[in-house]
């Protein structure tokens, strides 16, 4: 069974634009105990989960070479916007694309990382996507808070190091970039 773990991440560019991606890790059944207890072990002390922005440069890298030494492919939704738009219309465009990307490659599982009451939007999205046929109906998608899923700190490290690459911070993009493949959402 293929999961898609998917998390978001955003960042105002140097030439003042904004860059939002939507990353999905994509995971065989198999490997996901060892993904989950790998990710686990990469938490700092008592910290709940394991959150790019919030770790310091070594243990980036430390974080870094622990996904990449994980058995994944990666999706990435990207849309580029001016610094005044709205990150809700960004991540609009990238699930639009993203969803049906996934359900193409027979993603049986999605999980993204919950935003809360923000979770209805994605759903009503989602909801167009299976009417349009551009979704399959047999693909679960589901919420969850990042502290109830290790996997899902994969997809928040992926984000993370697709936006800063994407905004000129180069250390920890080879590590992964083998394993990205994007997807343009459009500039609004």
């Amino acid at each position: 069974m293929l999961f898609a773990f998917v998390d978001e991440s955003c960042r105002v560019r140097a030439d003042d634009d904004c860059v939002y991606v939507l990353a999905a890790v994509l995971l065989h059944s198999e490997g996901l105990d060892h993904v989950r207890s790998l990710m686990d072990t990469l938490r700092y002390g008592k910290t709940p989960t394991v959150h790019w922005r919030t770790e310091r440069v070594p243990r980036r890298s430390l974080i870094a070479q622990a996904v990449a030494s994980i058995d994944f492919a990666s999706v990435v939704a990207v849309s580029l916007h001016a610094s005044a738009g709205r990150p809700e219309r960004a991540r609009r465009h990238c699930l639009l694309r993203l969803l049906p990307e996934l359900s193409a490659r027979g993603v049986e599982t999605v999980v993204f990382e919950s935003r809360r009451e923000q979770d209805a939007a994605d759903r009503a999205i989602l909801t167009v996507l299976r009417r349009r046929g551009q979704v399959a109906a047999e693909m679960s998608v589901s919420w969850a808070r990042a502290s109830s899923d290790a996997a899902l700190w994969t997809a928040d490290v992926v984000a993370g190091v697709v936006t800063g690459w994407l905004g000129g911070e180069l250390r920890w993009w080879p590590l992964l970039e083998e394993r990205v493949t994007f997807l343009e959402a459009g500039e609004m």
